[in-house]
C-alpha cells in the first residue's frame, strides 16, 4: 500500500475481521445512506402532525399506532394487533382489533361512526339463554280433522350492523303440538349484559320436515312475541349455526385466553390465534369463528403473517404454513425449520416474503422456504448482542428499519433484505411503534413519544462512517488527503486512525488536498467520515509525489 482511494461505500458486515472487508465496506455506519454507491446521510425524521382521537394517546411508552383515516389516529401503550374489515367496501367502515386489555382483554369491533370517541364493542354475539316459556294461544276445535304440527324454537342475538349470533342448541324451545287455529306465545330470556350493541333478537321455528326457519325478527326491549306465522311464510333456513364468538377473556370455556394476532385474509375472513390454536372466522362474517375452522399447532403461536400461498404461523417451535380458499377447509403445513420465532413485533410483511426475529438472525419466510437474511452479517452471538427479543420491525421501501433494545442502548438499524454492500447500516435513534402508511408512501414513527415521518425533512441526519482496516505490509506515513463531496457546508470532517491510535483530524472546507501529520510509521490504516453531505470519493497518498504535486 502506497495510498488508497475510496470510491463506493458500502454498509457494515461485523461477521467480517476488520481486515478482511471488502475495500468499500465498513467497520462502522451510522444513519449513512449507501444505495447510490456514495457515503451519503439520510434524510432526518420530519415532524408529524398526528393528534389521536379520544381516548388515544401518543407517549414514551406507545406500541401501536393505526391510522384510520387522514383524521382519525389511534394510538396506545398497549401491542395491539388491527385489522381492517376483510369485507370489501365495508359500509361501516370496521376495524377489528385484539390484545386490548392485555391477558385479561377480548377482540373487539368499531366503526367509521364511533371510532373518534373511543367506542368499541365486543367481538362476537353472545349466545342466548334458554326460553322463559313457549305456550299456545287458543283453543282448537279441529282435533278430529286436523293433525297438529310439532314445533320447536330457537332463536339469536342481532347487532346494529346486521351480525348474527348462533343460536343456543342446548336452549332449544320445549315441543309444543299446533293446530291451524292457534298461535304461540314466545317469552324470552332476559338480554344478556355486555358491549355488543345489539339491536334485536331473530326468531325462528321448525317447519314440518324440522328445519329452523325465519319466523320474525324481534325488538332487543320486546320480551314477548305472538307467532302466528303460518308454515308457508316461514323464512329462510336459520345461517348462523355454529357462529359462536371468538375465544375471550373467559378463562373457564378459553384456558388459552383470548384470541390475539388479527390479521384480514383473502376471500373475506379473518384470523387470530390463542395458545395454540389459529382460528378462523366464517367469509364475509369477521364477528364469527366456528369451532370446525380451528386448526392446533404443536407449539404456542406468536404471530400470524399472509403469504401469497397461505397464512404463515409463527411459534416458539416449529413454523407451520395454513393454506386454502375458505375458511371451512383449511390445511396445516408444519414447516422443517428451527427458526422460532422470538419477538412477535419483528414480524414484517414485505410484500413477497415475511421477514421475522429468530434466536439465529432475521429469517426470510417465503413462498418456497426460510432463509436467514443476516448470517453473512452477523455471526449469532453478534445478533444476540441486539437482544432479538426486544426488536421491533418495519417495512419502508423495500428496506428492514429494525428497534432494538440491548440493555445500554434503544437504537436501530437498516437493512436491505435484497443484500448487497449497503445492506446493514444503523440509526442513531430508536422508535417504539410505527405505521407503513402505503397510500402515502410513507413511515410514520414514534420516536421519543412524538410522532415523526422517516427521512422526509428538508434537513439530515448526521452521518458516521469507518472504513475496514486497511494494511501495509511496509510501515507507512500517509502525508495527504482529500475528499470530494457534492458541497462542504455544513463542513465533513475526516479522522485518520494509524495502528488503532487517531493520528489526525481535519474539518473539511473545500475539495483541495490537505496534509496529514509526519513522525511515525504504522501498518494498519483506518478513515473516519463524519458527515451532513454526501462524499463522493476519499484519497489518501503516501506522498504528494503519487499524483504529481510538489
Amino acid at each position: 500500500m502506497t495510498g488508497f482511494k475510496l470510491e463506493t461505500f458500502g454498509g457494515k458486515a461485523p461477521r467480517v475481521s476488520a481486515r478482511l472487508l471488502p475495500p468499500d465496506m465498513a467497520q462502522e455506519a451510522i444513519n449513512t445512506r449507501l444505495d447510490s454507491g456514495r457515503l451519503a446521510p439520510w434524510a432526518a425524521n420530519a415532524s408529524a402532525s398526528i393528534t389521536p382521537v379520544a381516548s388515544y394517546s401518543i407517549t414514551g411508552n406507545t406500541k401501536t399506532l393505526f391510522k384510520y383515516s387522514d383524521s382519525i389516529w389511534i394510538g396506545s401503550d398497549e401491542d395491539l394487533d388491527i385489522a381492517r374489515s376483510p369485507i370489501a367496501e365495508d359500509q361501516h367502515e370496521r376495524i377489528y382489533v385484539s390484545g386490548m386489555g392485555g391477558a385479561s382483554g377480548y377482540p373487539r369491533m368499531t366503526t367509521a361512526a364511533v371510532v373518534g370517541n373511543g367506542t368499541y364493542y365486543t367481538l362476537g354475539i353472545p349466545d342466548p339463554a334458554a326460553f322463559d316459556s313457549v305456550t299456545l294461544v287458543g283453543t282448537t276445535t279441529k282435533t278430529e280433522t286436523e293433525t297438529p304440527i310439532s314445533r320447536a324454537y330457537i332463536f339469536t342475538y342481532v347487532s346494529a350492523y346486521g351480525e348474527e349470533g348462533a343460536p343456543s342448541v342446548s336452549q332449544v324451545s320445549q315441543i309444543v303440538d299446533v293446530y291451524s287455529d292457534q298461535s304461540v306465545t314466545v317469552n324470552f330470556p332476559a338480554n344478556p349484559s355486555g358491549n355488543y350493541n345489539l339491536t334485536k333478537k331473530r326468531l325462528y321455528r321448525t317447519d314440518p320436515s324440522g328445519t329452523f326457519r325465519f319466523v320474525a325478527d324481534v325488538a332487543l326491549a320486546t320480551d314477548t312475541y305472538n307467532d302466528t306465522v303460518t308454515d308457508g311464510n316461514l323464512g329462510e333456513a336459520i345461517p348462523s349455526s355454529g357462529w359462536i364468538a371468538p375465544p375471550d377473556n373467559v378463562s373457564a370455556s378459553h384456558k388459552d385466553g383470548p384470541l390475539l394476532g388479527l390479521v384480514s385474509m383473502p376471500n373475506g375472513f379473518l384470523a387470530g390465534f390463542s395458545g395454540q390454536t389459529v382460528a378462523f372466522s366464517e367469509a364475509f362474517q369477521p364477528h364469527a369463528f366456528p369451532d370446525s375452522y380451528k386448526l392446533t399447532i404443536k407449539s404456542d403461536v406468536v404471530a400470524l403473517a399472509p403469504l401469497n400461498t397461505g397464512l404463515l404461523v409463527l411459534t416458539k417451535e416449529k413454523p407451520a404454513l395454513i393454506q386454502g380458499l375458505d375458511p371451512s377447509s383449511m390445511s396445516m403445513i408444519e414447516i422443517d425449520s428451527t427458526h422460532s420465532c422470538v419477538s412477535k413485533r419483528s414480524v414484517v410483511d414485505m410484500g413477497e416474503y415475511v421477514l421475522y426475529a429468530s434466536p439465529d438472525g432475521l429469517v426470510m419466510a417465503e413462498d418456497n422456504g426460510l432463509s436467514i437474511v443476516t448470517e453473512g452479517l452477523l455471526s449469532r452471538d453478534q445478533w444476540q448482542a441486539f437482544v432479538p427479543s426486544t426488536l421491533i420491525g418495519f417495512a419502508w421501501e423495500g428496506y428492514y428499519l429494525g428497534f432494538y433494545n440491548d440493555g445500554t442502548e434503544s437504537k436501530g438499524f437498516i437493512l436491505d433484505p435484497r443484500g448487497g454492500k449497503n445492506s446493514f447500516v444503523k440509526l442513531d435513534f430508536h422508535a417504539t411503534a410505527g405505521f407503513n402508511d402505503l397510500e402515502a408512501d410513507e413511515l410514520y414513527l414514534v420516536v421519543g413519544g412524538s410522532v415523526v415521518k422517516f427521512a422526509t425533512a428538508s434537513s439530515v441526519q448526521a452521518a458516521t462512517w469507518k472504513s475496514k482496516k486497511f494494511y501495509s505490509a511496509r510501515p507507512l506515513n500517509p502525508a495527504i488527503a482529500k475528499l470530494d463531496c457534492d458541497a462542504y457546508s455544513p463542513t465533513p470532517t475526516f479522522k485518520l486512525y494509524a495502528d488503532g491510535a487517531l493520528k489526525h483530524t481535519q474539518t473539511v472546507s473545500n475539495g483541495s488536498l490537505f496534509r496529514l501529520p509526519s513522525g511515525y510509521k504504522a501498518n494498519e490504516f483506518e478513515i473516519q467520515i463524519e458527515t451532513s453531505v454526501a462524499v463522493n470519493e476519499v484519497c489518501v497518498y503516501e506522498s504528494a509525489e503519487e499524483i504529481g504535486v510538489e
